[in-house]
């Protein structure tokens, strides 16, 4: 009976310390929690932003700036997850940055961005940590940015040797990998296509499009299959034309692209060099319906996938799916579209100015120019590059996922409807009510030498091209 005592008091102190330990674990993993919700997080509201090649967040208040990569390779490109909890982000190879050419890189004066570049591209929590390298760097290979799928577990990216001379459209290697695996740890080659592949909605395939015509195959490049029999008239295109585009947000997706057109469009070109295309709607099985003949120079869907926006030149139009119906407005040539997530607001992004284009309303708002009181439109007619170009989509989307607040970027335009910004350069936030109305004048949220702003995920779907 003794003994059963002494085992049963043994019992007591072992449940007693197990519940201790418990109790420790537990508390550690609240701690855990909360410190993730702690410096740099409102509710998944961040912003993000590079500046001398480093990647910050901030609250959209200006409060609790974040460094989230301090490594000593410059960040020369990230893209935001869909559930806004990670990113990826391409870093300069080391051995380049310290060369004559990696100090001396060419950025797009409207996206930030430089062209494919020997770089590592590497996923990290919002919160900031040790980075994961998807995939080393090389100094013969260069990489695009990547981009994630809708589901935020794939991404897709560009790679093509420094050693090729005269790129063709076809010597680009395409690749997916899982935004979990390090250092190309099952990724998977996709097959050899004129143009950046698109993912479908449920992201479970990828499409491109050949010298045998559109293909469509899984992400891991199994179960290839043709769509169509034969190339498409003209391809390959110039490069912001070369697309093959999956519409968002339907279950029974059609195909977006253009081919030469038959007959010449009324209205004379922008550039003497602009061909004129069809812009074509296909089912998949072989039906197609065009919905507009033109010198265009770019196209994409809208997020609900009920809109298409095309651009010929310094017109911009949106033609309406269930209207057949099209509503045009003019912006700068080359501007950079966003559309708000919930289709219903573009932001146009120009060189000198920003408007903001309300659908439903067919309106247009002149918000942010270089000049006062009434800003010139750039004269300069933007030529189409070429076949071989490599380009790529919009990173990042200026809308918060609200679409009620959107960023800008003033790189020089300091004029806000006329009246000058007195915090002078830096990325501002504003808001709209339901309609679209402006709410007050524009916050600050950063100051200096900010570059590539962005507050939500970026469809490439839904993204012109740049180079």
């Amino acid at each position: 009976m003794q003994s059963n005592g002494i085992a049963f008091r043994m019992y007591i102190r072992y449940t007693q310390r197990m519940k201790r330990q418990r109790l420790f674990l537990l508390s550690l993993l609240l701690y855990t929690f909360l410190a993730a919700c702690s410096a740099g997080h409102l509710g998944g509201n961040e912003i993000a932003f590079v500046r001398d090649g480093r990647l910050w967040t901030i609250d959209p208040n200006g409060a609790n700036a974040f460094e989230v990569v301090s490594d000593n390779a410059p960040v020369i490109g990230y893209a935001w997850s869909p559930d806004h909890q990670m990113f990826v982000f391409r870093e300069l190879d080391s051995r380049y940055a310290s060369t004559a050419a990696g100090k001396r890189l060419q950025f797009n004066p409207l996206t930030g961005l430089p062209g494919d570049l020997p770089a590592t591209l590497n996923v990290v929590s919002i919160d900031g940590g040790s980075p994961m390298p998807i995939i080393g760097s090389s100094s013969t290979i260069q990489h695009s940015n990547a981009w994630w799928n809708s589901s935020g577990n794939r991404l897709l990216y560009r790679e093509t040797s420094t050693n090729t001379k005269g790129l063709q459209p076809l010597t680009a290697s395409w690749f997916v990998s899982q935004n979990d695996q390090p250092n190309g740890i099952a990724r998977k080659s996709l097959p050899s296509t004129y143009s950046i592949p698109s993912f479908n909605p449920d992201s479970t395939l990828a499409i491109g499009n050949s010298q045998s015509g559109i293909f469509a195959t899984t992400l891991a490049g199994t179960n290839f299959r043709l769509l169509t029999r034969a190339a498409l008239p003209g391809h390959p295109l110039p490069a912001t034309l070369e697309r093959i585009l999956w519409q968002p947000a339907h279950s029974s997706p059609l195909l977006l692209y253009a081919t030469n057109a038959l007959t010449a469009p009324q209205l004379p070109a922008a550039n003497p060099t602009t061909p004129p295309v069809q812009l074509a709607l296909d089912n998949g099985s072989g039906g197609t319906t065009s919905i507009a003949t033109c010198y265009c120079t770019q196209f994409a869907w809208s997020p609900d996938g009920n809109s298409i926006l095309y651009s010929a030149g310094a017109t911009y139009s949106i033609y309406n799916l269930a209207t057949r119906t099209v509503f045009s407005f003019r912006g700068e040539d080359g501007s950079v579209p966003y559309w708000s997530p919930d289709s219903r607001f573009i932001l146009l992004d120009g060189l000198h100015t920003l408007a903001l284009i309300t659908i439903a309303s067919k309106t247009q708002l002149n918000l942010l120019s270089d000049t006062t009181p009434n800003p010139t439109p750039d004269p300069t007619v933007a030529s189409l590059p070429d076949a071989n170009a490599l380009a790529q989509p919009v990173s990042n989307s200026l809308w918060s996922s609200d679409s009620r607040h959107f960023l800008l970027l003033t790189r020089g335009r300091l004029y806000w409807q006329s009246q000058k910004l007195a915090s002078g350069e830096g990325i501002y936030a504003v808001a709209l009510d339901t309609s679209g109305s402006i709410r007050g004048l524009p916050s600050v949220v950063d100051t200096g030498r900010d570059s590539q702003p962005g507050w939500s995920y970026e469809n490439p779907n839904t993204s012109f091209l740049f180079q």
